[in-house]
């Protein structure tokens, strides 16, 4: 079971300690909660550090251009369990519609591996336009009609992307 690790905002590891990388291949739209309704990436990646390994789910939003990372209940796991526990992160992203694909990082000479890693947006401190704390949601009761025609138009629309990725 993977668990939302809320205070990792930007992975700033070594590449030389990234074992495993999957990418998706396509965005796929997302609601996490405290979130609007994004297209998003996601990013599987094995971290090895000696006899332990950490499996990490990253969800990298497009629009508001922050990254979301979810790690095992467990934490770190032996080399052993590893494997197992990175089919289970494969499953977790397989199941929000993402099709991840193997990125053969380990088989990348060290440059090369060094540029696909810092090239990552979940590796960037990105700059948001406007903080989210300054956007101020006018009153529903000040919202017109039409304005609430259109916003349900996108609900329903966001709500069929989201179950058509399922």
């Amino acid at each position: 079971m993977f668990v939302q690790h809320k205070q990792l905002k930007v992975l700033s590891i070594p590449a030389g300690k990234v074992a495993r990388l999957n990418t998706s291949a396509y965005n796929v739209q997302l609601a996490f909660p405290g979130y609007t309704p994004q297209p998003a990436a996601a990013y599987l990646i094995a971290v090895s550090g000696g006899s332990k390994v950490l499996v990490i789910v990253g969800f990298f939003l497009s629009e508001s251009k922050e990254s979301i990372f979810f790690v095992p209940k467990q934490g770190e796991v032996s080399v052993e369990e590893a494997e197992r526990v990175f089919d289970e992160g494969f499953v977790f992203a397989e199941s929000m519609g993402f099709v991840l694909s193997e990125t053969d990082f380990h088989l990348l000479s060290n440059g090369d591996q060094q540029k696909l890693w810092q090239s990552l947006p979940i590796c960037r401190q990105h700059e948001t336009s406007v903080p989210a704390e300054s956007v101020i949601q006018p009153p529903l009761a000040a919202i017109g009609s039409d304005d609430l025609e259109n916003y349900r138009k996108r609900s329903l629309e966001s709500l069929g992307r989201f179950l058509a990725s399922m």
